[in-house]
């Protein structure tokens, strides 16, 4: 016996159908309910949940007013949706997300339809086909309603090429003073700081690993990320080196002498060796480098093109070396006219008997009432103590970024770069200065933007001759050959303007660039004192209560503090 009840679809509309005269007995909301879960159409949205109680309660008072018609009793009850996704594009234009519904009793997603919706939004690089299978998947086997959320394409970031760099292949005579030889007994004899270091000629020095190319990137819309490529920097050989004549990126030894590193380049000196540098020896001035054994003594001055070694202390005497200087023990000074110097002020600079000025850079144990004068950076294994410090790299004390251990007690600190350090300042409160600048512009930068506006004056000029030559054009006849002018001239007057506008674009960012400085850092690993001053320009920051670990920041040309997490 047939079912009196029956569903139809018209469109997206889904009716039931309950044949005419039949009892209400026979279409209670259970047996309408299990005729539903039954019929094909299923899938459907019903309109109401309770929709089986109400289509009963609707056909019990239809057939109590008219339980003699002939036509069959229809409502709807249900909808039928489709599979309905949304997509998102993240604010950077690197990820897009697909949202993906399961539909009621409709269509299903394809494949065809993902890609589609994609291609309407311009969604067309990185695109995840796993990611479009997941989808369709979903909407084929999940129940109705049912959500998923997948990424769908992913641009990628550009990646900037490394800068070139540059590999001693020779060892540094500096690590050479941080290593004494050990006695037979097993202890340390300081003043032996083993065999000197010597190269031969065409022995390998210094090796160039050359910049890397910058990779572009993509946005899902297929926009190009243009990349930065690494910057090259050239080596620069020094006295007693030359390029080898195999290999352009490598420095060799063009005599024999000792090896001196400074960055890019390597010189090869002459070497000077002395007990100590007292009254005994005199003030010394040499062509090369100087390693003295043992202590250089007050008032003794000693001057080279090389780099400066001791062994010992330094003790009120001036260094001054073009290449680096290595104190292996202290430097130790005191105040030159002491009663004039009011070491309070914010803008007191210590007058100190201590000097060291160095082309490279200044390593010692330890310094007091010392004025350190290093182009690249400045290291100390423990403790600076009223010490006037300049330096266009970093000042370490104690170790590099949070490992740093030593103590920055008084003085003042002129720098454009990092500090690190464990003790910053003193629990008397002694007052502690820290001037920082703006880093140096690169001399490559300035000439590139040099070279570019150079660039843009000449296009701009060519792009002027072409604009008069179409407006001369304009009064020729008409005709094949007017025609030829116009378009060519057209043609390189839009390339003229391109080159205009990218070139502009190109400086702009150079010069963006140079306003935009690095943030510089002062890390301090352990505690900070009353007394510090952070100095930038016409702005200033004092510290005025005890602190643990800190980040003090230059960034954006605002001095700021924050926590060392």
């Amino acid at each position: 016996m047939s079912s009196p009840v029956n569903f139809r679809v018209s469109e997206r509309d889904v009716y039931i159908i309950i044949d005419a005269g039949t009892s209400p007995s026979e279409v209670k909301a259970e047996q309408l309910q299990k005729a539903w879960q039954a019929s094909d159409l299923s899938a459907a949205k019903l309109l109401d949940p309770q929709m089986m109680a109400q289509t009963a309660a609707k056909y019990a008072q239809h057939y109590s007013k008219d339980s003699t018609s002939s036509i069959p009793f229809q409502v709807t009850i249900a909808e039928i949706f489709d599979a309905d996704l949304n997509l998102q594009v993240s604010d950077d234009d690197m990820i897009a997300t697909v949202s993906a519904i399961v539909g009621y009793g409709g269509k299903a997603l394809t494949q065809e339809v993902i890609i589609a919706k994609l291609k309407e939004k311009m969604v067309t690089s990185g695109i995840q086909r796993k990611a479009i299978d997941a989808l369709v998947e979903h909407t084929n086997e999940a129940p109705p309603g049912a959500e998923l959320s997948v990424t769908v394409a992913k641009g990628k970031h550009p990646i900037n090429g490394s800068n070139a760099k540059f590999k001693p292949l020779a060892e540094d005579a500096r690590k050479r003073v941080l290593r004494p030889q050990l006695r037979d007994d097993g202890t340390a004899d300081m003043r032996d700081l083993g065999a000197q270091i010597t190269v031969d000629p065409n022995q390998p020095l210094l090796q160039k690993v050359p910049p890397s190319k910058g990779r572009s990137g993509f946005t899902v819309f297929g926009q190009e990320l243009g990349a930065v490529d690494g910057e090259n920097r050239e080596l620069k050989p020094g006295e007693g080196t030359c390029i080898s004549k195999t290999d352009a990126n490598m420095i060799v030894a063009d005599r024999t002498g000792m090896p001196s590193f400074n960055d890019s380049s390597v010189q090869v000196d002459d070497v000077m060796q002395l007990n100590n540098v007292d009254i005994s020896t005199g003030h010394v001035k040499f062509k090369g480098s100087v390693i003295v054994s043992g202590n250089v003594s007050e008032g003794m001055k000693i001057t080279c093109s090389g780099d400066i070694t001791v062994g010992g202390y330094v003790d009120s005497a001036e260094l001054h070396a073009d290449g680096n200087i290595t104190v292996r023990k202290g430097c130790i000074g005191h105040l030159l006219n002491s009663g004039d110097n009011n070491e309070d002020a914010d803008d007191w600079i210590p007058e100190v008997s201590t000097k060291l000025v160095a082309g490279g850079s200044i390593w010692c144990a330890y310094a007091q009432y010392s004025y350190l004068d290093a182009q690249n950076s400045v290291h100390t294994d423990k403790q600076l103590t009223h010490c006037h410090v300049i330096t266009n790299g970093p000042v370490a004390i104690g170790g590099d970024g949070r490992n740093a251990r030593g103590k920055l007690i008084g003085g003042t600190i002129e720098t454009c770069d990092h500090i690190y350090c464990g003790q910053l300042g003193a629990l008397a409160g002694t007052k502690t200065r820290i001037y920082w600048s703006l880093p140096p512009i690169d001399p490559q930068s300035l000439e590139h933007l040099n070279n570019m506006r150079g660039l843009l004056s000449k296009t701009m000029a060519r792009a002027k001759t072409v604009q008069q030559g179409l407006e001369k054009c304009a009064t020729l006849e008409d005709g094949p050959k007017k025609l030829e002018y116009q378009t060519k001239l057209k043609g390189e007057l839009r390339k003229l303007k391109d080159r205009i506008a990218s070139t502009r674009l190109s400086i702009d960012s150079v010069l963006d660039a140079f306003e935009n400085h690095p943030v510089l850092r002062t890390m301090v690993s352990k505690e900070v004192f009353p007394g510090v001053l952070f100095i930038f320009k016409e702005k200033s920051l004092r510290i005025k209560e005890h602190r643990n670990g800190t980040m003090f920041l230059l960034q954006d040309k605002q001095l700021r503090v924050d926590s060392l997490v």
